[in-house]
């Protein structure tokens, strides 16, 4: 069917549009102002009308009829123009012609009708709807010929100006071009027009603006809060609403928020909260959330009422109202006060409600709301008692970024109470949906995610859930959360990963995947500023992981409780740069026998004979010695067990490591039980002392590792303690690996003693000089019975021999050539023990 064309018949009885296009060109004035009034009309009438018109190329000859010098030609076909650019759906190309839009700005001047003005800027709002327009009118001087219109004495102009203006603005870098241009001035002075569609294109306008932080430093500066605050106070119910919106986005400054309870605009902000109107309600509280987000406001607020009717709003069946009230109350419950005052009234109850409503803004906002409230001891309770950290926990599913956000939050929060972690690790598997969350791009979720898993760390349960994780997923974001930029995000991984760490397969595997690395990094990185917390979580890393530790920081304080299942590894290095990840024990045994240095276990179950020595050190009258008895007896031990006393000339001799390598290779690995060594050096002897200090309870006593091949330990005679932890029975092997040879019970110490040291003699001359006497210097006198499972007799030293001075400062152990001799720490024999010579 053809298109219909025919409108009502112009005043000279024309009625089909085609035609009176074609009398556009008419030289008569009433001819061509018939016309133009025609097809305006038609125009008005609907949207369809105007697409065809727009279609029928209508502009072209109205922009040229726009020029005309005739007042009531051009009148009329700016107002037909106007018409037929008022399209309320689909776009026409023929809007977007720049040529329309400078010739609109033009009618816009000064000079030009009010009837004219008037229609033109009626036309630009038209043209403004579409977003690609909104550039092209800013690049041609839009923004400044509007402006310069709203002081125009016409209201009508003022009311299309604003309107154009308010579509403008809709483009964030319009606002900036309203402040360059003074256009906020002008448009705070419309608020005082006796008209009130002018005042409401106003408020528009200035809602928009204030929503650059600029324009909303320029309003305060213009004293524009007061006068939006007394305009609230004004009896002009249908604007309020805007007026609350427009005050909410003034608010975001930090320094207006600071003055308006001084402007007297928290009270009506109140009583509005309270209002009839659905809009009025929910714009007053999203005013009291941004008021709230400055602390000193937050007692304002309360003292002010609003606490009960922001309760209040909670109930009601508007989705708006409710999240706006729970928004503000998100901010007003960071108050210790408030919180309080609000567990008093239910609050949380209420807010536990909402987190299964339909509507997902009520839902981010509650959550928020409640994870403030949960700040506060006495609250977490409450909501666990309500189901509610199920019902955060649900929230964790969702994809919106503000709702797992606040969700996250909530949940670290109610994590710092023990009752509840328990609940969330063992009864809802918490650990795994924040794990999930740690796995969202949102650097904030992240941030509060680890922060939460790691709260859930301090508990054995929560470390437990962690490691069925498949494939350590868990542990590997956390991980690589370590690197993040982000310093919120590195900082609460480092904490989770610090506690989690507690946890023996943890801390290996965390090892295993590079976390020493990455925390070594992050307390390098200057621009994270980042040292503290970085070296702070490697410790406690370190500290669970004592192998690791002893392996990058060559040195095992007092407190570093050698653990059943050690090894020392070797030295990382001093070029933390080119640091390798650390093996895990499977992985060194793993490996085929080469010419590196020996790996040394720790391992009583597996190793009797250190186990037996453990036995002998605790066994007879340990406990009744003198700290300094204590010390030597271990010392004798050591040097026993070892090779005996080493001749300082002859101590570059390297055949003891011809015995370990012996030893690697008929095990057929590198890793060596640190029992099965009869011939060891500096580290070696280090290494067991520090063990069987730490195995019968004496304290305290570090172990340091030196450069080439030393190692020492420091113990402090004045402070030294004895502790003795509970000892297993002896594991007495069937057949000793390598059995001594049978002997007589000695029937004298002095006969047990050359038994001892003749065969100390023998092993030392196979030694190449390392073994030397047994103990030379100590007079015995007492025989210990053998223990079956020692590598070699072991003779204790008697203490009627140790009578000397105990020395007050912290002291080094000689275990090589003075075995129990102690060298004051700082002094050159100390100094010379320490160095290689």
């Amino acid at each position: 069917m053809a298109e219909q064309t025919m409108c009502d018949a112009a005043s000279f009885g024309v009625s089909d549009v085609r035609t009176l296009i074609l009398l556009l060109d008419s030289p008569e004035q009433l001819v061509c102002v018939g016309a133009l009034d025609a097809l305006a009309k038609y125009a008005e009438a609907a949207s369809k009308h105007r697409i065809q018109l727009l279609s029928l190329n209508i502009l072209k000859p109205l922009i040229d009829l726009c020029k005309s010098t005739d007042p009531l030609v051009k009148k009329s076909a700016v107002a037909c123009l106007a018409a037929s650019t008022e399209l309320t759906s689909d776009f026409h190309p023929e809007l977007r012609r720049r040529d329309v839009m400078i010739l609109l700005i033009s009618l816009l001047a000064p000079d030009q009708p009010p009837e004219v003005q008037d229609e033109a800027a009626f036309a630009l709002a038209n043209l403004a709807r579409d977003f690609a327009n909104k550039a092209d009118i800013r690049n041609v001087g839009g923004i400044k010929a509007l402006v310069a219109l709203l002081d125009s004495p016409d209201p009508d102009v003022k009311k299309n100006v604003g309107h154009a203006l308010s579509s403008m603005l809709e483009d964030f870098a319009s606002r900036m071009e309203v402040r360059y241009v003074n256009g906020l001035a002008p448009l705070l002075e419309l608020l005082a027009s006796e008209y009130q569609d002018v005042q409401e294109t106003a408020l528009i306008s200035l809602i928009r603006c204030a929503e650059d932080y600029g324009n909303r430093i320029e309003i305060r500066k213009l004293n524009g809060i007061r006068r939006l605050v007394d305009f609230l106070n004004q009896n002009l119910p249908e604007l309020h609403h805007l007026t609350l919106l427009c005050l909410a986005n003034c608010l975001e400054d930090s320094e207006t928020s600071s003055i308006f309870p001084e402007l007297g605009g928290l009270a009506p902000l109140v009583k509005m909260a309270g209002a009839d109107d659905v809009r009025i309600k929910r714009n007053a509280a999203l005013a009291l959330a941004r008021a709230a987000k400055l602390d000193r406001n937050q007692n304002y607020i309360r003292e002010a009422g609003a606490l009960p009717v922001l309760l209040a709003n909670l109930s009601h069946s508007d989705p708006g109202t409710i999240s706006h009230a729970a928004m503000a109350l998100a901010y007003l419950g960071k108050n210790e006060i408030n919180q309080i005052e609000l567990s008093k009234m239910g609050a949380a109850e209420a807010l536990i409600r909402l987190l299964a409503h339909e509507d997902l803004d009520v839902c981010r906002q509650s959550v928020g709301a409640l994870s403030s409230l949960c700040l506060n001891a006495k609250t977490r309770p409450k909501v666990r008692q309500n189901d509610g950290v199920q019902a955060v926990l649900k929230l964790l599913s969702l994809e919106d970024v503000q709702t797992l956000l606040n969700a996250c939050e909530c949940l670290a929060n109610l994590a710092e109470d023990s009752a509840i972690r328990a609940d969330i690790v063992k009864l809802y598997s918490g650990v795994h949906s924040l794990v999930m969350a740690l796995q969202k791009t949102d650097l904030k979720i992240k941030s509060t995610a680890a922060l939460a898993l790691a709260r859930c760390m301090q508990d054995a349960d929560g470390r437990v859930a962690l490691t069925k994780e498949p494939q350590d997923r868990g542990l590997n974001h956390i991980i690589e959360l370590i690197a993040s930029k982000d310093i919120n995000v590195c900082r609460n991984a480092a904490y989770a990963l610090s506690n989690s760490a507690q946890h023996d397969g943890i801390a290996m595997a965390a090892c295993r995947a590079g976390a020493l690395e990455a925390l070594i990094d992050l307390s390098k990185d200057p621009a994270r500023h980042a040292p503290k917390f970085a070296a702070d979580a490697l410790e406690k890393l370190l500290n669970y992981n004592l192998s690791a530790k002893y392996w990058l920081r060559d040195h095992l304080s007092a407190t570093n409780i050698i653990p059943d299942v050690f090894y020392d590894f070797g030295s990382a290095g001093s070029n933390l740069d080119s640091l390798h990840p650390f093996p895990s024990l499977q992985e060194l045994k793993s490996q085929l026998v080469d010419k590196r240095r020996e790996v040394l276990l720790i391992d009583p179950a597996q190793d009797p004979h250190l186990n037996a020595l453990v036995q002998l050190a605790s066994e007879g009258s340990f406990a009744l010695r003198t700290p300094r008895q204590q010390i030597r007896q271990i010392a004798s031990i050591v040097a026993q067990v070892l090779g005996g006393t080493v001749d300082r000339a002859r101590l570059q001799d390297v055949a003891y490591k011809f015995k370990i390598t012996e030893l690697k290779v008929k095990l057929g690995t590198n890793v060596i039980p640190l029992g099965q060594v009869g011939h060891g050096t500096f580290y070696h002897r280090a290494l067991l002392f520090k063990f069987l200090c730490d195995k019968v309870g004496l304290a305290p006593c570090t172990l340091v590792r030196g450069e080439y091949g030393r190692a020492w330990n420091v113990v402090d005679v004045m402070r030294q303690t004895l502790t003795p932890p509970k000892i297993p029975a002896p594991i007495i092997p069937s057949a000793p690996a390598t059995p001594a040879k049978p002997e007589k019970t000695a029937g004298s110490a002095r006969v047990r003693h050359s038994v001892s040291a003749s065969r100390g003699d023998r092993d030392g001359g196979n030694a190449g000089g390392l073994v030397g006497s047994v103990a030379g210097n100590a007079t015995v006198a007492t025989a210990v019975p053998l223990p079956p499972a020692t590598l070699v007799p072991i003779t204790l030293p008697d203490p009627a021999d140790d009578v000397g001075p105990m020395p007050e400062e912290k002291a080094i152990v000689d275990l090589m050539f003075e075995p129990g001799r102690l060298l004051i720490v700082g002094s050159p024999e100390a100094d010379m023990y320490q160095r290689f010579s």
